[in-house]
């Protein structure tokens, strides 16, 4: 398992994950791919053990952030007290997706390879508060 980074999603975006960690490890960048399979049931202790070791966690969704993967992982973490920083991707509230393909929707949102990518770096080097 990667100690860098935990790329999470479920269904199709698991995709996108795979190859975003792929490219990371050409970077040097060690991430674990963690695919829930649903939100309800979730064997939460077995989610928390792939990322308690992780320095972050990204995950992807490709609907609105709040009430989906992103926010299980949040309630995992925050319930288990463990101060790893999370990054939610999917599509933010007050914005919707566009009438578009999926590789357009995905990269505008950046729920795409360069963008799990970009923010999987932006949060193994940000400062936290």
């Amino acid at each position: 398992m990667g100690q860098d980074v935990a790329l999470v999603a479920m269904g199709s975006t698991v995709h996108e994950i795979v190859e975003a960690a792929a490219q990371l490890a050409e970077e040097g960048i060690d991430a674990t791919v963690i695919s829930v399979p649903s939100i309800r049931p979730c064997d939460t202790q077995q989610l928390l053990a792939a990322m308690r070791s992780c320095k972050a966690v990204v995950s992807v969704e490709e609907h609105n952030v709040n009430g989906g993967v992103g926010s299980l992982v949040a309630e995992v973490l925050a319930e288990a007290g463990c101060a790893v920083p999370l990054k939610r991707l999917g599509i933010p509230d007050g914005q919707y997706a566009i009438a578009a393909d999926r590789a357009s929707t995905r990269a505008r949102h950046e729920i795409d390879v360069a963008g799990v990518v970009k923010h999987a770096r932006e949060m193994l080097t940000r400062q936290l508060c």
